[in-house]
């Protein structure tokens, strides 16, 4: 069993298919709390004490733009990341459409590709999107 602060690497993970998808969803999520979260926090670490209600909630929406801005560089493969030593390890996301009874139409993959992911997010905070 691994105690440190980080997952196991990847030639030390199960042989299971569920043991592999365990120690795969261990990474995703030590890169989510590192690069994500940890950076959120810092956003508001640096950031003065709140005098009031209104600072409050702006140092509270540049955590949340911090940490979902990240997810998006993480999708993108924007920040280094590995399964131990020797090998890296790269995130997809994929928007999967369905018709109503649960019949697959189409997928498509739109991380890691050639766009912008995060510009999604972006547009929509901005109130731009069309």
């Amino acid at each position: 069993m691994n105690t440190s602060d980080t997952p196991r690497p990847y030639k030390e993970w199960g042989t299971a298919s569920l043991d592999r998808a365990e120690d795969a969803a261990y990474t995703f999520g030590r890169h989510l709390m590192q690069h994500c979260r940890g950076e959120a926090l810092k956003a508001v670490e640096l950031a003065a004490v709140p005098m009031n209600a209104e600072e409050f909630r702006a140092q509270v929406n540049t955590a949340v733009d911090t940490a979902l801005h990240n997810v998006m560089d993480l999708l993108e493969g924007f920040w280094p990341t590995q399964a131990g030593p020797n090998h890296r390890v790269a995130y997809a996301l994929s928007v999967c459409i369905s018709d109503m009874s649960g019949t697959a139409v189409e997928r498509i993959d739109i991380s890691p590709s050639l766009l912008d992911l995060p510009i999604g997010y972006w547009k929509w905070k901005d109130g731009e999107f069309r």
